[in-house]
């Protein structure tokens, strides 16, 4: 996974270098976004824990992109540059290399941890051991 976010991160902060961003493009981020970034890149080091072999690429390609946006922000005074620019005849969407292995990595982790619960359904509890589970767990809360 750390492999794979390292050189997603790298290539997408190598292209908001080469590529200038005009100012309007910049997408303005807070402390408290950045933050959560940091908590979803430790997010997903604990989801590469399933024991499938697809699922530490696509938690790279999430982290990737996390990782991208979270860098470029805390080196852009908390804007994230977004050199890719689409024109339509009445709109333009403007983002990053970063944004699109978010995307990408939330689609091919839910694809991935999906497949997993699917060959292993075996393993998952029956609704009513959850609920025995949880009732347990919320009766011993003080």
């Amino acid at each position: 996974m750390v492999l794979v976010a390292l050189t997603l991160a790298g290539a997408d902060l190598v292209w908001k270098v080469v590529e200038p961003t005009e100012p309007w493009a910049y997408h303005e981020r807070s402390l408290a976004w950045l933050a959560l970034s940091v908590l979803l890149l430790a997010g997903m080091a604990f989801v590469t824990r399933v024991p499938s072999s697809w699922v530490p690429w696509a938690a790279g390609v999430l982290a990737g992109g996390v990782l991208g946006n979270a860098l470029s922000a805390a080196w852009n005074g908390l804007a994230v540059p977004n050199p890719i620019v689409i024109a339509g005849e009445r709109s333009v969407i403007a983002f990053n290399f970063a944004d699109v292995c978010a995307l990408t990595g939330i689609v091919l982790l839910i694809a991935a941890v999906g497949a997993w619960l699917v060959r292993n359904r075996e393993l998952l509890p029956t609704p009513a051991e959850a609920r025995e589970r949880w009732g347990r767990a919320l009766r011993r809360r003080p």
